[in-house]
């Protein structure tokens, strides 16, 4: 990021990953704010780079749905623009999408798994939470007397 105040939600994280995960040469990341400026489109923020010729594959509006994009990168990947690949690649997008959000719950889950096992106490905070030992959420940390 280039400055501070850059964010990217956690869609574009994932969506980030996923081209990577495409193809190792391309690269999702936000439009320098100086070149956003030179723009014909400024709602295009996020562009794709391929890393091995420096060019920018493609350029995707903030406000785009994450699935749309991966689609329109795989459709354009194709020789043929044919409307039942194209509705295959935004299938398969979906559920690339889909995999990878299930992907984190479950890692969240099992980080959560491993701090139970290890805990001693009889009360423990967890991601701003406290819990009893019968697995009991008592509510926020600022709500519950420790």
């Amino acid at each position: 990021m280039s400055q501070l105040d850059d964010w990217v939600s956690a869609e574009f994280q994932n969506l980030a990953e996923l081209i990577n995960e495409y193809d190792e040469y391309l690269f999702l990341e936000m439009v320098p704010v100086a070149e956003q400026a030179n723009l014909i489109d400024k709602s295009q923020v996020f562009r794709i780079v391929d890393d091995r010729t420096k060019t920018v594959v493609m350029y995707a509006d903030s406000l785009s749905n994450p699935q749309a994009i991966l689609a329109k990168l795989w459709t354009a990947d194709n020789t043929k623009n044919d409307p039942f690949a194209e509705m295959m690649a935004n299938n398969m997008a979906a559920k690339a999408l889909a995999l990878k959000k299930r992907r984190d719950e479950e890692e969240h889950l099992r980080d959560f798994a491993a701090f139970v096992v290890a805990n001693t106490k009889s009360r423990w905070v967890h991601d701003g939470q406290v819990w009893d030992d019968q697995f009991n959420n008592l509510g926020s940390v600022r709500k519950t007397i420790v």
